[in-house]
């Protein structure tokens, strides 16, 4: 198995938003090496400008070949693409790892990768060389690092404004019974009409009225309504 670097400028591919997409199959262009690329080789994806480094490993599944015209697109190239030169061949693959990017100035302190040679190669190939050695070291560092898969920013959508709640109408006042207002504000004491001489007694005051006015005379007394 061997190692490359494929070089990704967001002038000419929108590489951020291909590395969001779910579908892991890619075709990539190969400048260089078709020759030597093969099935089963490992890839790290470098994201060149600002800022740069390495955000996805792939491995290749189809060795370079010349596609049809309808595979040499999957979508997010560039306009700015069209001035590049066509190139001849094309390695299909997937991703296999997509995380945040891991910062150059991060590998270049990785120990055994001081000398890392895809720094000291000419910049504006987009397909790297890389040793075993230095393969492995990657791998092994992605694997201790685990750095976080890409998370795409959502724009917060706004809020609708709280409906105005309606002042609920204040409760209406129970309508007062006069005739339970009577009896309550009587307490259970009644109004009786004495049979002896007519009078209108309240009903505690009864033994009363009887001794100051029917003493020793039996009285009858009616309810009123």
């Amino acid at each position: 198995m061997n190692y490359w670097i494929f070089k990704a400028n967001p002038e000419h591919y929108r590489i951020d938003d291909r590395l969001l997409d779910p579908d892991p199959n890619i075709i990539w262009r190969v400048t260089r090496y078709h020759d030597r690329i093969q099935k089963g080789d490992t890839v790290f994806i470098w994201r060149a400008g600002t800022p740069r480094g390495i955000c996805a490993v792939m491995t290749i599944d189809t060795c370079p070949y010349k596609p049809k015209d309808h595979e040499r697109s999957d979508g997010f190239e560039l306009p700015a693409a069209s001035a590049v030169p066509e190139p001849e061949h094309w390695a299909k693959g997937r991703f296999i790892q997509r995380f945040q990017l891991i910062d150059a100035n991060i590998i270049k302190k990785i120990p055994g990768l001081e000398l890392f040679s895809f720094f000291s190669a000419f910049q504006q190939a987009t397909n790297f060389t890389v040793t075993r050695p230095e393969g492995t070291i990657l791998l092994e560092f992605i694997e201790t690092y685990k750095p976080e898969a890409p998370v795409k920013k959502r724009e917060s959508l706004p809020r609708p404004a709280p409906k105005a709640r309606k002042a609920e109408p204040a409760p209406a006042a129970p309508k007062k019974n006069k005739t339970a207002a009577t009896a309550n504000e009587t307490s259970g004491v009644s109004l009786l009409k004495c049979g002896a001489c007519g009078r209108y007694v309240i009903s505690s005051d009864t033994d009363r009225h009887i001794r100051e006015n029917h003493a020793g005379q039996p009285v009858e007394w009616k309810k009123t309504k």
